[in-house]
């Protein structure tokens, strides 16, 4: 028994020192970039200090470079989600379901995202579309919960270094997106229908405005929770209804149409862009757009806004 013990401890060490290795090569793929970047190694006592949902995860964010067919027999964090999928295919998902659960933010954030950053440019150079657009949309979920509505008071002090690390990678992310845009706008248009609206909201948090993304996220596109912010009326019939109901579209009075009038350049402009983007993907609902960014009027003091803003103001 002695012995069958002291065999799988050294199985154990000799997988690690395996994983180790191979994990690191394909770190030194975009080694330019980690050094750019100054990720937290993965040695750090920070990883167990700031955690996602179910704790550390920086055994997931490590085996991400790690060739796929090394990786250990993982089990689902998502136990109802029943496709099949790769043990590679289902560490991304655990890691991002540890740091995106219930849509919060999650301190082990600061620490992944420059190794999404990585994971990215890696798939880029080996033209790698499906995991591309994987990557940008889980980091768009991330940055979604990045927000005003999410963080809380009392937040756990980031050191500076790692803060800037993120800060940088989210930088790059922003400038990785938009070419992978330009890239891929052909291959884009031909995916489904209702992933192309989660995707155009996880672009507007890289690209524009997070907080109007978790509005539209946790909404689903389809409820607005908006409060006056002059009276402090509580619209509950636009949270149940929201756009479902023609009466209370009749509370707002659309933005402008601009489609057409995009450069495809610029971002300044949330509304512009966005709804120009939304378009040219062919969102089902990209009519809604014109809505969120039209101007609200409040059923309690007539008070006018500019809907999405006042939905942003209301989590405040």
């Amino acid at each position: 028994m002695a012995d069958k013990e002291q065999m799988q401890r050294e199985e154990a060490v000799r997988k690690s020192d395996m994983w180790k290795t191979k994990i690191e090569e394909g770190l030194q793929e975009v080694q330019e970039l980690r050094e750019r970047l100054h990720p937290v190694e993965f040695a750090s006592g920070l990883w167990e200090q700031y955690g996602g949902a179910y704790g550390d995860v920086r055994e997931d964010v490590a085996f991400l470079f790690c060739p796929e067919e090394l990786i250990p027999e993982t089990e689902k964090i998502r136990r109802l989600d029943r496709e099949e999928k790769s043990d590679y295919e289902i560490i991304f998902d655990n890691l991002c379901e540890n740091l995106t659960h219930q849509l919060s933010w999650y301190e082990a954030g600061y620490l992944a995202m420059p190794y999404l950053v990585l994971l990215l440019e890696k798939k880029r150079r080996e033209q790698n579309y499906e995991w591309e657009k994987k990557i940008i949309s889980a980091a768009g979920d991330i940055l979604c919960t990045d927000s005003s509505c999410c963080r809380g008071e009392g937040q756990i002090q980031i050191p500076d270094p790692v803060k800037e690390s993120y800060y940088l990678s989210v930088e790059l992310l922003t400038e990785m997106t938009k070419e992978f845009l330009s890239r891929n706008m052909h291959r884009l248009k031909e995916e489904e229908p209702g992933w192309l609206q989660y995707f155009s909201t996880d672009l507007l948090a890289i690209l524009g405005d997070r907080d109007a993304a978790f509005q539209m996220m946790i909404g689903q596109w389809e409820q607005c929770l908006v409060t006056c912010p002059e009276c402090g009326y509580y619209d509950e019939d636009m949270e149940a209804d929201g756009f479902s109901d023609q009466e209370q579209l009749r509370k707002i009075e659309p933005a402008k149409f601009l489609i057409g009038k995009w450069d495809g350049e610029s971002y300044e402009d949330t509304y512009l862009w966005f709804s120009n983007l939304v378009h040219d993907l062919g969102v089902e609902d990209e009519w809604k757009v014109s809505y969120y960014y039209g101007t609200y009027c409040c059923p309690e003091c007539n008070s006018k806004g500019i809907l999405i803003e006042w939905m942003k103001e209301s989590d405040e």
